[in-house]
């Protein structure tokens, strides 16, 4: 069996800065704590809390002057305030990309405009985009949320760095009719575009494609609903979910990663579809 790995399999550099810097604190502090999972990545998660890393999703429960870690996605505004008062030593491990956003809704709020942020409003980094609006903005997750809209003067977008580019064009598109005047800033990441490229190109060489990330990991999802279009794929966190019924007359396979993905993970899978006789 033929086996090609996806060029771009591994961390992204956003989660690859907040896992080495997360990594480096531990072995300096030994007692670090993060509001929700640093990335949406059991394998990796498990590690830092091996090592020190306490997970809360209460900001009350981190006592005072500890020292805590700003996960990859961001934090809420009012949490971060909150963090500040109790005088936490803090780590800032917010992707640079999304800091970006972070920046540029600040600025469009203080000029009063009305803010659509597409992409999925239970994931943290929305959240914490969302809580710098100063309410004045609205999460759109798909054609359906569009209805809620009125027509408007002027509407101002961004998007989620890591949603689907297909689903954000399709809104984007339907948005304009709502409006005399758009303004779409394209704040996807161009490291999730790219992987989603070149996923869809490994598609077409392969039988089959092994999707390697965390199960609530929005762009890992976002390649495998892209590549299962093309090609039989499954989606795994470990290679202990591989049912290698799968790989039946399959001969040439894909393995592709989300960006909170080690590259060992990545390199077990290989290790274990090249152990395969079929």
């Amino acid at each position: 069996m033929n086996i090609i790995i996806g060029k771009s399999s591994g961390f992204c550099s956003g989660v690859q800065r907040a896992i080495k810097g997360a990594t480096t604190a531990l072995k300096e502090h030994k007692k670090i704590y993060c509001f929700g999972e640093i990335i949406h990545n059991p394998v990796v998660v498990k590690t830092l809390k091996d090592m020190g890393m306490i997970v809360v999703n209460d900001i009350t429960k981190v006592p005072d002057k500890s020292w805590f870690v700003i996960r990859s996605h961001g934090l809420q505004n009012e949490i971060y305030k909150k963090a500040v008062e109790k005088k936490l030593e803090i780590f800032d491990f917010t992707c640079p990309k999304v800091k970006k956003i972070h920046r540029l809704v600040t600025e469009l709020t203080e000029k009063g405009r009305f803010i659509l942020i597409i992409g999925n409003p239970s994931h943290p980094e929305v959240k914490a985009i969302l809580s710098l609006a100063r309410g004045n903005a609205q999460v759109i997750e798909n054609a359906e949320d569009l209805k809620k809209l009125t027509f408007s003067e002027q509407y101002t977008v961004v998007v989620q760095t890591t949603f689907n580019p297909e689903i954000f064009l399709e809104i984007a598109d339907e948005i304009i009719l709502f409006t005399k005047e758009t303004n779409i800033y394209n704040t996807l990441c161009e490291e999730t575009i790219k992987r989603q490229k070149e996923s869809l190109q490994l598609a077409d060489e392969v039988d089959f494609i092994v999707v390697v990330g965390g199960k609530n990991s929005s762009n890992t999802k976002t390649l495998y609903n892209t590549v299962k279009k093309k090609v039989p794929s499954v989606h795994i966190e470990d290679i202990n979910e591989l049912n290698m019924k799968l790989f039946k007359n399959v001969n040439n396979v894909g393995i592709i990663s989300g960006a909170s993905a080690p590259k060992n993970e990545v390199k077990k899978v290989y290790e274990y579809l090249r152990g395969y006789p079929g």
